[in-house]
């Protein structure tokens, strides 16, 4: 516990300098930029606002939690986005005190480093028995060059409770061999009746959070989890042990349990507007096979040399260092020398002997040339090679992957020995390097694709789509991204513990974990960024917590007390984001909103008041259909003499003027 603590603090302070300046303006900055990082205060106030009123007795705020105020009248508007309750639970005291989003995110923010760090930690400690290799690794996981290229994606930087989840099982695992064979007591310890699973319920417990602090992961690193679970039974030999089955059976029925009631209002919305998302919008949103040879542009060294190929949610090079180090974890993994069921001699020693082994090396050298050959036709798509009396052509990339999965099986069939080196290397990390491929296969999406052009490969994540419920509502397969690298970080985790075994071996793994800080992150952080928005004035490149927000929203609290409030301009995501956030000065229901879907009616209505005082009429209807009884006009965003005109174009055809303050306006509109 005591070097655990040494890490979390190590792992603090290289998050406050990685993240410098934000540590400055904890109360004030917004951590990267001002887009969807206010769309995830307002969610995480919201979640606060509920967990506030049940905590004073309003349960019937459990009826109406996923009914937040934007986007009204439209019902269930929460769940057209994540609700990042596990976030929320964690900020609420925060909040609780302070009433100041900025605050509570931006801790929330820097916690996923440090948290992140300190689970990858723990993980590969204890599979390593290395403390130096868990601190690298924590290291490779919490600072993973795809953590800055989402920096405004509290949800998608939420993976820390990734390596607790499998903690806790391998320390469960652990557990049980130890008390393997001892049902009556004995020297290795108490009965196996009395197995402790406390780190089981830990597991689930982490599990929990890490489904309810992101919907994507719920999705994409549940069957890694199960997948674990299965490996550990496996590598153990526990699958007749009916004590862990049931075990595991309890913990996944409470993990549903606790999960479950989160997502009924997404199904909810599913069937009442069919919000499903298109084959072509996540092809879209898919890894291209040269998004990992495309680093984020913040990135100082590689963020100018590796842009192979940019595209929306594609910037997912992993780094230099955490691609050698997992090398050097594959590769340099300790044969123990034990027997096994293989091979009862000591060390490997059963092999094939004559006509027999040159079969297999025959055999090992095909497969190793059709493994070759598909990679190279991923990264090329297609390979003709004239030999004069014969041309090679390779295209269908699948079927190269079956004629190397047939040759291998083959070795194994045929030699012993290989049977008995696969089987330890399986047994020791041969999950995370299977989990390392799945998550790189997955992401690629659908229709997997180099260089914008489809691949002759089959998509896994095509089935997930079609039959698995929820993959066809989420967008963007390149985020199991954050999967590849939690399973490099665990494979750098065995390379540094290799390394470490070396001559001057912990100093080049120290040196190693430097240079990888220096190439993923980048000093200094950005903060309060703001992409000047095209047709309008650029708004302050900053906000405000609720108590010193601007007066105009304390006069909307005061004035439109009942009401339903349209601030304009409309259906701009710069302005809408700041309705959002600004409401929680006042808890008005709005017509504006911001999320990752939009209800029906929200295009016609930005349309119709895209330009108000060229058909004002229009617009009123509009408003008075939605249901706004208020109007907030921002004379300011508007170019030239538009927003002034705005205003008098509503209080012509009845609107009153409350209050003004400089150029905002509040107008309270004609019943």
């Amino acid at each position: 516990m005591r070097r655990a603590s040494h890490a979390a603090a190590a792992y603090l302070v290289i998050t406050l300098v990685a993240t410098w300046p934000l540590a400055r303006g904890l109360g004030r900055d917004v951590a990267w930029d001002l887009g969807d990082s206010l769309l995830n205060m307002w969610i995480l106030a919201w979640d606060g606002e509920q967990l506030l009123a049940l905590l004073r007795g309003d349960f019937a705020r459990l009826r109406t939690f996923f009914d937040a105020n934007i986007f009204h009248p439209a019902p269930l508007s929460l769940a057209y986005s994540e609700h990042l309750v596990g976030q929320a639970v964690q900020a609420f005291p925060v909040y609780a005190v302070t009433g100041n989003p900025i605050l509570a995110y931006n801790l929330l923010f820097l916690s996923t480093f440090v948290l992140s760090g300190l689970g990858m930690y723990l993980l590969v400690r204890e599979l390593t028995g290395s403390p130096l290799a868990g601190f690298v690794a924590g290291l490779l996981f919490a600072f993973a060059p795809y953590r800055l290229a989402q920096s405004s994606h509290l949800q998608v930087l939420s993976s820390q409770w990734m390596p607790f989840v499998m903690y806790g099982m391998r320390r469960y695992f652990d557990e049980v061999e130890r008390h393997e064979g001892a049902g009556a007591g004995g020297p290795q310890g108490p009965p196996a009746r009395h197995r402790r699973v406390t780190p089981l319920l830990g597991a689930s417990a982490a599990l929990v959070a890490q489904g309810l602090s992101c919907g994507y992961y719920l999705l994409y690193f549940t069957p890694f989890a199960a997948a674990y679970a299965l490996w550990e039974i496996v590598r153990r030999r526990l699958w007749r042990d009916r004590r862990v089955w049931l075990h595991l059976g309890a913990a996944g029925v409470l993990t549903s349990a606790l999960t479950a009631p989160f997502l009924l209002p997404y199904a909810q919305v599913r069937l009442r507007f069919d919000m499903a998302r298109t084959v072509t919008e996540v092809a879209r949103f898919s890894a291209d096979v040269y998004s990992y040879a495309t680093a984020f542009q913040g990135q100082p060294i590689w963020g100018h040399l590796m842009r192979a190929f940019p595209k929306g949610e594609g910037e997912l090079f992993p780094g230099l260092v955490p691609v050698v180090l997992a090398l050097v974890g594959i590769v340099f993994f300790r044969l123990k020398p034990e027997a096994t069921a293989e091979s009862p001699q000591r060390g490997f020693r059963l092999q094939p002997e004559g006509r027999k082994r040159l079969l297999v090396l025959l055999l090992m050298a095909t497969a190793v040339a059709y493994a070759i050959l598909a990679i190279a036709t991923i990264v090329v798509r297609r390979i003709t090679i004239d030999f004069g009396l014969f041309e090679l052509r390779a295209s269908n990339i699948t079927q190269l992957l079956l004629r190397a999965a047939a040759g291998f099986s083959l070795v194994l069939l045929l030699s012993p020995m290989a049977r008995a080196r696969a089987a330890v290397f399986m047994r020791d990390r041969g999950f995370f390097v299977a989990g390392l491929v799945a998550a790189l296969w997955l992401s690629l999406g659908p229709s997997p694709q180099a260089l914008g052009r489809p691949l002759d490969l089959v998509a896994p994540y095509g089935a997930l789509y079609e039959y698995v419920p929820g993959f066809d509502g989420v967008r963007a397969p390149a985020r199991f991204a954050m999967v590849v690298a939690f399973m490099l970080a665990v494979l750098g985790g065995y390379g540094a513990a290799a390394l470490a075994r070396w001559k001057w071996g912990r100093v080049m793994v120290g040196a190693m974990a430097a240079a990888f800080l220096f190439e993923g992150t980048a000093v200094p952080f950005l903060v309060n960024g703001l992409t000047p928005p095209r047709g309008f004035n650029a708004p302050a490149a900053r906000i405000y917590r609720p108590a010193r927000a601007p007066a105009i929203y304390a006069e909307v609290a005061r004035q439109a007390a009942g009401g339903v409030l349209a601030e304009l301009p409309l259906g701009h995501p710069d302005f809408d984001l700041r309705a959002m956030y600004y409401s929680i000065v006042h808890w008005r229901p709005i017509l504006n909103g911001y999320s990752g879907f939009y209800p029906p009616h929200y295009g016609k209505l930005a349309f119709e008041l895209g330009e108000v005082p060229r058909h004002p009429e229009v617009s009123l209807r509009a408003l008075a259909a939605a249901g706004a009884t208020h109007v907030v006009v921002h004379e300011s965003a508007y170019l030239g003499s538009e927003g002034a005109e705005t205003s008098a174009a509503l209080r012509t055809l009845g609107a009153t003027e409350l209050y003004r303050e400089g150029t905002d306006v509040l107008l309270a509109l004609p019943h």
